[in-house]
């Protein structure tokens, strides 16, 4: 045979191939619509899945400064002496977009809040017949939800840098996820508001406390001075008394003893009521008396009591200062006693979901897988067919 009739004969035999493809096009076009009802059927039942990134950013500045007055007001305490000059201050109570930032992450680490959301919004199918395991899976899927603090190292998936926490997960349905981050949010920045606010409560009942007993020994060192002021004046009149009755029974008027001699009155029951060796009633009865008198008939008493200013200073002081109402007042104002308040800022519409469904592609790739099967069926079996016509003819 030469080689022109042998090309063509093959010319021949491909257009019989395409002709029989042809001739079988239902027969194909069966085969691609099986294939899309299985690749339909594999879609249901194979779940496709999405990783999600969700960044969790501070407040801005402009909203922190919404805090300034606040902090300055009651964030530092005297760590000195109780009454004695300051030695060193520390902060007590701050808020910054760090410490909103640090309680927001770690309520969202603690877990619960996830759990709850996890049941709230159905993501796991609640099973009836084993709660147990029910359980188990929804604990499961929260611990398998991250939080990636940020990062001075190129991250594994992307090379980028991650400058912030993000909320990291897997999961199949981008609805149920974002009304999981809404919900998170939500009860999150409750959750942080309430602790907030009972921690400043509870320094402010802490404060108000201190100063209240402050002020209560305050009263005790105050009444003990004035009750010590009473005895002393007691037991010094009953012995002027005695020393006037001796200086009148010896008719001593006058103040006999020599003027070199310095008499100090103050510390008389230190001299074993003596003054510089001499008898007291020296004086005279009618200096004594005239002291009696002056002792009873006092009406200043306090300026007599040298230590009471000083602690009466301090009492005035503690019931005059108006550091805890002013910090109420500010901590009033603050956004955390509004409904809007937030502890940071988190972009659930800018979620990136790596992974898209795959669902087209799975019937692009089952109407070619089923197409070329339904062609290789129709040329084997055209192949059959003419095979037994040659063998009828023969």
């Amino acid at each position: 045979m030469s080689d022109l009739q042998k090309n063509y004969d093959d010319e021949i035999d491909l257009l019989n191939l395409i002709e029989t493809v042809w001739n079988g096009k239902w027969k194909i076009a069966l085969f691609m619509i099986v294939g899309i009802f299985i690749a339909f059927g594999y879609n249901i039942i194979k779940v496709n899945s999405f990783i999600a990134t969700t960044e969790i950013r501070p407040i801005t500045t402009f909203e922190e400064d919404k805090y300034l007055l606040f902090n300055q007001s009651l964030k530092k305490i005297d760590k000195g002496s109780r009454y004695g000059p300051k030695k060193e201050t520390s902060t007590i109570f701050e808020i910054t977009d760090e410490s909103l930032l640090n309680q927001y992450v770690e309520e969202i680490e603690e877990g619960n809040l996830l759990e709850v959301g996890i049941e709230k919004l159905k993501l796991i199918k609640y099973s009836f017949d084993d709660q147990k395991a029910y359980t188990e899976k929804v604990k499961k899927f929260a611990s398998e939800i991250l939080i990636l603090k940020p990062q001075n190292i190129d991250g594994k998936e992307k090379g980028d840098k991650i400058l912030y926490h993000t909320i990291k997960g897997e999961y199949s349905d981008i609805k149920k996820w974002k009304e999981l981050l809404v919900f998170i949010d939500v009860e999150i920045n409750k959750k942080v508001k309430d602790i907030i606010t009972n921690r400043f409560e509870t320094i402010m009942s802490v404060q108000k406390q201190n100063r209240d007993f402050e002020i209560e020994d305050l009263n005790t060192q105050i009444a003990n001075i004035k009750q010590d002021y009473e005895e002393t004046m007691k037991n010094k009149v009953a012995f002027l008394v005695e020393q006037a009755s001796i200086a009148r029974k010896l008719d001593i008027k006058k103040n006999i003893i020599q003027p070199q001699t310095v008499i100090n009155t103050t510390d008389l029951a230190m001299t074993n009521l003596k003054i510089e060796g001499n008898p007291f009633y020296l004086r005279g009865y009618e200096a004594i008396e005239e002291e009696i008198r002056l002792i009873d008939t006092r009406k200043n008493k306090t300026a007599f009591m040298p230590d009471l200013f000083k602690l009466e200073e301090l009492k005035r002081d503690l019931e005059q200062d108006k550091t805890l109402q002013r910090a109420n007042d500010l901590f009033a104002n603050t956004p955390i006693k509004q409904d809007a308040f937030k502890a940071t800022s988190v972009n659930i519409s800018a979620t990136d979901y790596d992974g898209s469904n795959k669902s087209i592609l799975y019937y692009i790739l089952a109407i070619i897988l089923s197409g070329m099967i339904g062609i290789f069926y129709v040329l084997i079996a055209n192949s059959f067919a003419n095979r037994k016509k040659t063998i009828v003819t023969s």
